[in-house]
Protein backbone atom coordinates (compact mmCIF):
# COMPACT_ATOMS: atom_id res chain seq x y z
CA UNK A 1 0.00 0.00 0.00
CA UNK A 2 1.12 3.40 -0.84
CA UNK A 3 -0.20 5.34 2.09
CA UNK A 4 0.69 5.66 5.40
CA UNK A 5 -1.29 4.46 8.02
CA UNK A 6 -0.99 4.79 11.96
CA UNK A 7 -0.36 2.49 14.07
CA UNK A 8 -4.28 1.96 15.46
CA UNK A 9 -5.06 2.29 11.61
CA UNK A 10 -2.75 -0.71 11.14
CA UNK A 11 -3.82 -3.09 13.71
CA UNK A 12 -7.53 -2.33 12.67
CA UNK A 13 -6.76 -2.75 9.41
CA UNK A 14 -4.59 -6.58 10.49
CA UNK A 15 -8.20 -7.95 12.23
CA UNK A 16 -10.35 -7.13 9.64
CA UNK A 17 -8.20 -9.06 7.25
CA UNK A 18 -8.08 -11.97 9.86
CA UNK A 19 -11.93 -11.52 10.36
CA UNK A 20 -12.01 -12.18 6.44
CA UNK A 21 -9.75 -14.52 6.22
CA UNK A 22 -11.80 -16.21 9.14
CA UNK A 23 -14.99 -16.41 7.05
CA UNK A 24 -13.13 -17.37 3.26
CA UNK A 25 -13.72 -13.77 2.22
CA UNK A 26 -10.13 -12.66 1.38
CA UNK A 27 -10.31 -9.30 -1.14
CA UNK A 28 -6.83 -8.27 -0.91
CA UNK A 29 -4.98 -7.88 -4.02
CA UNK A 30 -1.74 -9.59 -2.55
CA UNK A 31 -1.03 -13.30 -2.95
CA UNK A 32 -2.40 -15.26 -0.10
CA UNK A 33 -2.17 -19.39 0.64
CA UNK A 34 -5.30 -20.17 2.27
CA UNK A 35 -5.63 -23.36 5.02
CA UNK A 36 -7.85 -25.75 4.19
CA UNK A 37 -8.17 -26.66 8.64
CA UNK A 38 -10.28 -24.10 8.58
CA UNK A 39 -13.14 -25.87 6.83
CA UNK A 40 -14.17 -29.18 9.14
CA UNK A 41 -16.46 -30.84 6.57
CA UNK A 42 -16.37 -34.94 6.66
CA UNK A 43 -14.31 -35.94 3.66
CA UNK A 44 -15.64 -39.45 3.20
CA UNK A 45 -18.86 -37.76 1.84
CA UNK A 46 -16.84 -35.23 -0.42
CA UNK A 47 -15.26 -35.42 -3.75
CA UNK A 48 -11.63 -33.95 -3.44
CA UNK A 49 -10.27 -32.35 -6.53
CA UNK A 50 -6.30 -30.91 -7.34
CA UNK A 51 -3.88 -29.66 -9.86
CA UNK A 52 -0.59 -29.09 -8.93
CA UNK A 53 1.86 -28.47 -11.31
CA UNK A 54 4.96 -30.10 -9.71
CA UNK A 55 7.98 -28.11 -11.11
CA UNK A 56 10.01 -30.78 -13.08
CA UNK A 57 9.65 -33.82 -11.07
CA UNK A 58 12.15 -35.83 -11.24
CA UNK A 59 14.39 -33.93 -13.28
CA UNK A 60 18.56 -33.86 -12.63
CA UNK A 61 18.87 -30.90 -14.71
CA UNK A 62 15.49 -28.35 -14.23
CA UNK A 63 13.49 -27.46 -11.04
CA UNK A 64 14.65 -28.69 -7.57
CA UNK A 65 18.19 -29.63 -6.78
CA UNK A 66 17.53 -32.14 -4.01
CA UNK A 67 15.88 -35.08 -6.47
CA UNK A 68 14.67 -37.24 -2.94
CA UNK A 69 13.71 -33.95 -0.99
CA UNK A 70 11.20 -32.90 -4.01
CA UNK A 71 10.03 -36.83 -3.86
CA UNK A 72 9.14 -36.65 0.11
CA UNK A 73 7.80 -33.58 0.42
CA UNK A 74 5.88 -34.11 -2.85
CA UNK A 75 4.67 -37.29 -0.71
CA UNK A 76 3.98 -35.19 2.45
CA UNK A 77 1.37 -32.50 0.46
CA UNK A 78 -0.42 -35.59 -0.70
CA UNK A 79 -0.76 -37.42 2.50
CA UNK A 80 -1.72 -33.70 3.54
CA UNK A 81 -4.56 -32.85 1.63
CA UNK A 82 -5.45 -36.33 1.22
CA UNK A 83 -7.73 -35.52 -1.72
CA UNK A 84 -8.98 -38.39 -4.15
CA UNK A 85 -8.07 -36.87 -7.73
CA UNK A 86 -4.74 -35.16 -8.52
CA UNK A 87 -3.93 -33.95 -11.54
CA UNK A 88 -0.13 -33.43 -12.02
CA UNK A 89 2.18 -31.59 -14.52
CA UNK A 90 5.70 -31.23 -15.70
CA UNK A 91 5.90 -35.07 -14.60
CA UNK A 92 9.87 -35.85 -15.45
CA UNK A 93 10.88 -38.85 -14.20
CA UNK A 94 7.89 -41.94 -14.74
CA UNK A 95 10.13 -43.92 -12.78
CA UNK A 96 9.75 -41.49 -9.95
CA UNK A 97 6.05 -41.00 -10.71
CA UNK A 98 5.51 -44.90 -10.06
CA UNK A 99 7.32 -44.68 -7.10
CA UNK A 100 5.70 -41.75 -5.22
CA UNK A 101 2.47 -43.88 -6.51
CA UNK A 102 4.04 -46.76 -5.01
CA UNK A 103 5.17 -45.01 -1.67
CA UNK A 104 0.70 -44.07 -1.12
CA UNK A 105 -1.67 -46.79 0.06
CA UNK A 106 -5.19 -46.92 -1.68
CA UNK A 107 -3.92 -45.02 -4.66
CA UNK A 108 -3.00 -45.50 -8.50
CA UNK A 109 -1.79 -43.38 -11.42
CA UNK A 110 -0.80 -43.29 -14.77
CA UNK A 111 1.10 -40.36 -17.02
CA UNK A 112 0.51 -39.03 -20.64
CA UNK A 113 2.26 -40.79 -23.26
CA UNK A 114 3.01 -37.76 -25.81
CA UNK A 115 7.23 -37.38 -26.42
CA UNK A 116 7.56 -34.50 -24.59
CA UNK A 117 9.46 -34.21 -21.26
CA UNK A 118 7.61 -32.76 -19.44
CA UNK A 119 4.19 -35.04 -18.53
CA UNK A 120 0.74 -35.41 -17.41
CA UNK A 121 -0.74 -37.30 -15.26
CA UNK A 122 -3.09 -38.43 -12.48
CA UNK A 123 -3.19 -39.71 -9.62
CA UNK A 124 -6.63 -41.24 -7.70
CA UNK A 125 -7.51 -42.85 -4.86
CA UNK A 126 -8.54 -46.69 -5.81
CA UNK A 127 -11.21 -47.15 -3.06
CA UNK A 128 -12.87 -43.67 -4.42
CA UNK A 129 -12.67 -44.07 -7.95
CA UNK A 130 -13.36 -46.65 -11.12
CA UNK A 131 -11.18 -45.81 -13.81
CA UNK A 132 -13.13 -46.64 -16.86
CA UNK A 133 -11.19 -44.90 -19.51
CA UNK A 134 -8.02 -42.87 -20.63
CA UNK A 135 -6.10 -41.20 -22.83
CA UNK A 136 -4.88 -38.19 -25.00
CA UNK A 137 -7.53 -36.30 -26.69
CA UNK A 138 -6.65 -35.47 -30.15
CA UNK A 139 -10.11 -35.35 -31.53
CA UNK A 140 -11.27 -32.05 -33.49
CA UNK A 141 -7.60 -30.92 -31.74
CA UNK A 142 -4.60 -28.91 -33.54
CA UNK A 143 -1.16 -30.43 -32.40
CA UNK A 144 0.73 -27.36 -32.81
CA UNK A 145 -2.21 -25.63 -30.61
CA UNK A 146 -1.27 -27.91 -27.73
CA UNK A 147 2.13 -26.29 -27.49
CA UNK A 148 3.72 -29.38 -30.37
CA UNK A 149 1.83 -31.90 -28.91
CA UNK A 150 0.89 -31.76 -25.33
CA UNK A 151 -2.88 -33.14 -25.77
CA UNK A 152 -5.00 -33.01 -22.74
CA UNK A 153 -5.29 -36.07 -21.14
CA UNK A 154 -8.78 -37.52 -20.62
CA UNK A 155 -9.54 -39.73 -17.73
CA UNK A 156 -12.95 -41.30 -17.42
CA UNK A 157 -14.42 -42.53 -13.96
CA UNK A 158 -16.86 -43.24 -11.62
CA UNK A 159 -16.81 -41.57 -7.69
CA UNK A 160 -18.63 -43.60 -5.48
CA UNK A 161 -19.20 -41.97 -2.06
CA UNK A 162 -21.86 -41.22 0.27
CA UNK A 163 -23.69 -44.19 -1.55
CA UNK A 164 -24.03 -42.28 -4.69
CA UNK A 165 -22.13 -42.55 -8.12
CA UNK A 166 -20.98 -40.04 -10.60
CA UNK A 167 -19.53 -40.92 -14.25
CA UNK A 168 -17.01 -37.90 -14.36
CA UNK A 169 -14.91 -36.84 -17.46
CA UNK A 170 -12.04 -35.18 -16.41
CA UNK A 171 -9.07 -33.25 -18.90
CA UNK A 172 -6.09 -32.44 -17.72
CA UNK A 173 -3.88 -29.19 -19.49
CA UNK A 174 -0.82 -28.26 -19.82
CA UNK A 175 -0.97 -25.32 -21.76
CA UNK A 176 1.57 -23.41 -24.21
CA UNK A 177 3.92 -21.43 -21.79
CA UNK A 178 5.57 -18.11 -22.81
CA UNK A 179 3.78 -14.42 -22.60
CA UNK A 180 4.04 -13.54 -26.10
CA UNK A 181 1.74 -13.54 -29.34
CA UNK A 182 2.71 -16.74 -30.56
CA UNK A 183 2.16 -18.80 -27.53
CA UNK A 184 -0.93 -16.92 -26.38
CA UNK A 185 -2.28 -17.64 -29.52
CA UNK A 186 -1.67 -21.01 -28.97
CA UNK A 187 -3.39 -21.02 -25.64
CA UNK A 188 -6.37 -19.53 -27.21
CA UNK A 189 -6.78 -22.00 -30.52
CA UNK A 190 -6.26 -24.82 -27.98
CA UNK A 191 -9.14 -23.47 -25.70
CA UNK A 192 -11.71 -22.83 -28.86
CA UNK A 193 -10.89 -25.94 -29.47
CA UNK A 194 -11.39 -27.88 -26.35
CA UNK A 195 -14.53 -26.06 -26.02
CA UNK A 196 -16.09 -26.79 -29.34
CA UNK A 197 -15.48 -30.60 -28.49
CA UNK A 198 -16.51 -31.04 -25.38
CA UNK A 199 -19.87 -29.12 -26.05
CA UNK A 200 -20.63 -31.23 -29.04
CA UNK A 201 -19.20 -34.77 -27.68
CA UNK A 202 -19.81 -34.23 -23.51
CA UNK A 203 -23.07 -32.65 -23.53
CA UNK A 204 -24.96 -32.49 -20.55
CA UNK A 205 -21.82 -34.71 -19.11
CA UNK A 206 -20.05 -34.17 -15.79
CA UNK A 207 -16.73 -32.45 -16.77
CA UNK A 208 -14.06 -31.51 -15.08
CA UNK A 209 -11.35 -29.52 -16.97
CA UNK A 210 -8.19 -28.45 -15.08
CA UNK A 211 -4.52 -27.89 -14.68
CA UNK A 212 -1.65 -25.49 -15.78
CA UNK A 213 -3.28 -23.11 -17.98
CA UNK A 214 -0.16 -20.64 -18.21
CA UNK A 215 -2.47 -17.91 -18.24
CA UNK A 216 -5.16 -16.05 -16.51
CA UNK A 217 -9.22 -16.13 -16.49
CA UNK A 218 -9.69 -12.26 -15.96
CA UNK A 219 -7.44 -11.66 -18.61
CA UNK A 220 -3.88 -12.24 -20.49
CA UNK A 221 -0.21 -12.70 -18.93
CA UNK A 222 0.23 -11.47 -22.60
CA UNK A 223 0.11 -7.65 -22.92
CA UNK A 224 -3.10 -7.98 -20.41
CA UNK A 225 -4.76 -9.02 -23.53
CA UNK A 226 -8.55 -11.04 -23.12
CA UNK A 227 -8.32 -14.03 -21.51
CA UNK A 228 -7.23 -16.99 -24.28
CA UNK A 229 -10.13 -18.74 -22.41
CA UNK A 230 -12.60 -16.11 -22.34
CA UNK A 231 -14.60 -18.97 -24.53
CA UNK A 232 -15.15 -20.47 -21.11
CA UNK A 233 -15.57 -17.44 -18.82
CA UNK A 234 -18.47 -16.53 -21.11
CA UNK A 235 -20.15 -19.37 -21.42
CA UNK A 236 -22.66 -19.61 -18.54
CA UNK A 237 -22.85 -23.53 -19.18
CA UNK A 238 -19.55 -23.50 -17.04
CA UNK A 239 -18.54 -22.90 -13.63
CA UNK A 240 -15.09 -21.17 -13.17
CA UNK A 241 -14.38 -22.56 -9.80
CA UNK A 242 -11.10 -20.88 -9.74
CA UNK A 243 -12.34 -17.20 -11.07
CA UNK A 244 -13.44 -16.29 -7.76
CA UNK A 245 -9.88 -16.83 -6.39
CA UNK A 246 -7.96 -15.21 -8.87
CA UNK A 247 -10.28 -12.09 -8.51
CA UNK A 248 -9.65 -11.72 -5.09
CA UNK A 249 -6.08 -11.47 -5.87
CA UNK A 250 -4.69 -14.92 -4.63
CA UNK A 251 -1.87 -16.46 -6.84
CA UNK A 252 -0.52 -20.06 -7.96
CA UNK A 253 2.37 -19.55 -10.09
CA UNK A 254 4.93 -18.39 -7.06
CA UNK A 255 7.96 -16.80 -8.40
CA UNK A 256 7.99 -13.13 -7.06
CA UNK A 257 8.82 -11.53 -11.06
CA UNK A 258 5.90 -13.50 -12.29
CA UNK A 259 3.27 -14.41 -9.30
CA UNK A 260 -0.25 -14.99 -10.92
CA UNK A 261 -2.68 -17.45 -10.81
CA UNK A 262 -2.72 -19.95 -13.99
CA UNK A 263 -3.68 -23.09 -12.37
CA UNK A 264 -7.52 -23.42 -12.81
CA UNK A 265 -10.69 -25.97 -12.48
CA UNK A 266 -13.58 -25.22 -14.80
CA UNK A 267 -16.60 -27.87 -14.52
CA UNK A 268 -19.64 -28.15 -16.27
CA UNK A 269 -22.59 -26.77 -15.14
CA UNK A 270 -23.96 -30.51 -14.09
CA UNK A 271 -21.56 -30.46 -11.56
CA UNK A 272 -22.74 -26.92 -10.01
CA UNK A 273 -25.23 -28.00 -7.91
CA UNK A 274 -22.80 -30.16 -5.80
CA UNK A 275 -19.70 -28.20 -5.96
CA UNK A 276 -19.21 -26.91 -2.49
CA UNK A 277 -19.17 -22.93 -3.07
CA UNK A 278 -16.34 -21.57 -1.10
CA UNK A 279 -14.47 -24.30 -0.76
CA UNK A 280 -11.99 -23.91 -3.91
CA UNK A 281 -8.67 -22.84 -2.54
CA UNK A 282 -5.13 -22.30 -2.99
CA UNK A 283 -3.54 -25.19 -0.62
CA UNK A 284 -1.42 -24.07 2.29
CA UNK A 285 1.98 -25.66 2.25
CA UNK A 286 3.71 -23.80 5.31
CA UNK A 287 4.48 -27.13 6.66
CA UNK A 288 7.32 -27.64 3.72
CA UNK A 289 10.16 -25.84 4.43
CA UNK A 290 11.51 -23.48 1.51
CA UNK A 291 8.58 -24.92 -0.73
CA UNK A 292 9.51 -22.94 -3.72
CA UNK A 293 13.39 -23.79 -3.83
CA UNK A 294 12.78 -27.59 -2.79
CA UNK A 295 9.47 -29.06 -4.39
CA UNK A 296 7.44 -26.65 -7.01
CA UNK A 297 6.53 -23.04 -8.27
CA UNK A 298 3.28 -23.86 -8.42
CA UNK A 299 0.84 -23.93 -5.58
CA UNK A 300 -1.69 -26.86 -5.61
CA UNK A 301 -5.22 -25.85 -6.25
CA UNK A 302 -8.04 -27.81 -5.09
CA UNK A 303 -11.99 -27.99 -4.96
CA UNK A 304 -14.95 -29.82 -3.59
CA UNK A 305 -18.04 -31.83 -4.09
CA UNK A 306 -20.50 -32.65 -1.84
CA UNK A 307 -22.52 -36.51 -2.33
CA UNK A 308 -24.39 -36.03 0.55
CA UNK A 309 -26.67 -33.70 -1.38
CA UNK A 310 -29.57 -35.64 -3.50
CA UNK A 311 -28.48 -35.77 -6.94
CA UNK A 312 -29.89 -37.49 -10.16
CA UNK A 313 -28.03 -40.62 -11.91
CA UNK A 314 -26.18 -38.61 -14.14
CA UNK A 315 -25.31 -41.89 -16.73
CA UNK A 316 -26.61 -40.60 -19.86
CA UNK A 317 -29.78 -42.63 -21.01
CA UNK A 318 -28.42 -43.04 -24.39
CA UNK A 319 -31.22 -42.88 -27.40
CA UNK A 320 -32.31 -46.11 -29.19
CA UNK A 321 -31.83 -44.47 -32.46
CA UNK A 322 -30.57 -41.50 -34.95
CA UNK A 323 -33.24 -38.60 -34.18
CA UNK A 324 -32.98 -35.03 -34.99
CA UNK A 325 -35.07 -32.24 -34.40
CA UNK A 326 -37.11 -30.37 -34.91
CA UNK A 327 -35.40 -27.38 -35.06
CA UNK A 328 -36.48 -24.37 -32.15
CA UNK A 329 -37.48 -21.95 -32.90
CA UNK A 330 -39.09 -22.50 -36.28
CA UNK A 331 -40.46 -20.26 -37.63
CA UNK A 332 -36.55 -18.50 -36.90
CA UNK A 333 -34.86 -15.02 -37.12
CA UNK A 334 -31.66 -15.24 -37.67
CA UNK A 335 -30.69 -18.42 -36.02
CA UNK A 336 -31.90 -21.48 -35.20
CA UNK A 337 -30.85 -24.82 -32.70
CA UNK A 338 -30.91 -28.18 -34.77
CA UNK A 339 -30.83 -30.82 -31.67
CA UNK A 340 -30.16 -34.60 -32.94
CA UNK A 341 -29.65 -37.59 -30.77
CA UNK A 342 -27.31 -40.32 -31.24
CA UNK A 343 -27.02 -43.94 -30.23
CA UNK A 344 -23.33 -44.78 -30.91
CA UNK A 345 -19.98 -42.66 -31.47
CA UNK A 346 -20.46 -41.50 -34.89
CA UNK A 347 -18.79 -39.21 -37.81
CA UNK A 348 -21.37 -36.17 -38.34
CA UNK A 349 -21.77 -34.22 -41.65
CA UNK A 350 -24.60 -31.58 -41.64
CA UNK A 351 -25.64 -28.87 -44.38
CA UNK A 352 -28.13 -26.36 -45.12
CA UNK A 353 -29.66 -26.08 -48.27
CA UNK A 354 -32.55 -24.06 -50.07
CA UNK A 355 -35.75 -25.24 -51.56
CA UNK A 356 -33.94 -25.78 -54.99
CA UNK A 357 -31.41 -28.29 -53.59
CA UNK A 358 -28.49 -25.85 -53.55
CA UNK A 359 -26.09 -26.26 -50.52
CA UNK A 360 -26.03 -22.72 -48.23
CA UNK A 361 -24.28 -23.76 -45.48
CA UNK A 362 -22.25 -26.80 -43.72
CA UNK A 363 -22.11 -27.15 -39.98
CA UNK A 364 -20.64 -30.22 -39.44
CA UNK A 365 -17.92 -31.65 -41.58
CA UNK A 366 -17.22 -35.66 -40.60
CA UNK A 367 -16.88 -34.13 -37.19
CA UNK A 368 -17.10 -36.95 -34.38
CA UNK A 369 -19.55 -36.69 -31.75
CA UNK A 370 -20.38 -39.40 -28.90
CA UNK A 371 -23.43 -41.42 -28.49
CA UNK A 372 -26.18 -38.74 -26.37
CA UNK A 373 -27.76 -35.24 -27.13
CA UNK A 374 -26.69 -32.74 -29.28
CA UNK A 375 -27.28 -29.43 -30.90
CA UNK A 376 -26.06 -27.50 -34.14
CA UNK A 377 -26.96 -23.88 -34.86
CA UNK A 378 -27.47 -22.41 -38.15
CA UNK A 379 -27.40 -18.79 -38.76
CA UNK A 380 -29.59 -17.10 -41.77
CA UNK A 381 -27.97 -14.31 -41.75
CA UNK A 382 -27.47 -12.66 -45.19
CA UNK A 383 -30.56 -14.97 -46.25
CA UNK A 384 -33.84 -14.24 -47.55
CA UNK A 385 -37.10 -15.44 -46.57
CA UNK A 386 -38.51 -19.24 -47.42
CA UNK A 387 -38.22 -22.35 -46.94
CA UNK A 388 -34.86 -24.45 -46.08
CA UNK A 389 -34.03 -28.11 -45.34
CA UNK A 390 -30.90 -29.27 -43.03
CA UNK A 391 -30.00 -32.42 -43.40
CA UNK A 392 -27.80 -34.73 -41.17
CA UNK A 393 -25.49 -37.55 -42.24
CA UNK A 394 -23.92 -40.49 -40.30
CA UNK A 395 -20.59 -41.82 -41.20
CA UNK A 396 -22.92 -45.41 -40.93
CA UNK A 397 -25.00 -43.82 -43.64
CA UNK A 398 -28.16 -42.72 -41.74
CA UNK A 399 -29.53 -39.90 -42.69
CA UNK A 400 -32.55 -37.17 -41.64
CA UNK A 401 -33.72 -34.52 -43.39
CA UNK A 402 -35.88 -31.50 -42.11
CA UNK A 403 -37.62 -28.28 -43.32
CA UNK A 404 -37.31 -24.81 -41.61
CA UNK A 405 -38.85 -21.80 -42.48
CA UNK A 406 -36.97 -18.43 -41.96
CA UNK A 407 -39.21 -15.59 -41.89
CA UNK A 408 -37.56 -11.73 -42.05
Amino acid sequence: MTQKRSCSQAILLKNVLLICISLFCVESVAAQIVDASIRDIPKDSTFDVVTWNIEWFGSETNGPEDIELQMNNVIEVVKTMDADLYAFQEIVDKLLFFALDDSLENYNGFYASYAQSQKTAYLFKTSVIDSLDSGLLKAQQNEDNWAGGRFPLFFEFDVTLANQTLRVFSYNLHAKAFSDQNAYNQRRNAANSLKEYLDRSRYNASVIVLGDFNDMLTTSTFDERESPYSVFVEDNDYLKVTLPLEEQGFETYLPEEYNSFIDHIIVTNVLKNIHMHGEQMVASTDYIENFESTTSDHAPVWTRFDFTKNFEDRYEELPEEFLVGPNYPNPFNPSTTIPFELNELAEVSAAVYDIMGREIAVLSNDQPFNAGEHTLTFNAAGLTSGIYLFRLELSTGQTRTQKMTLIK
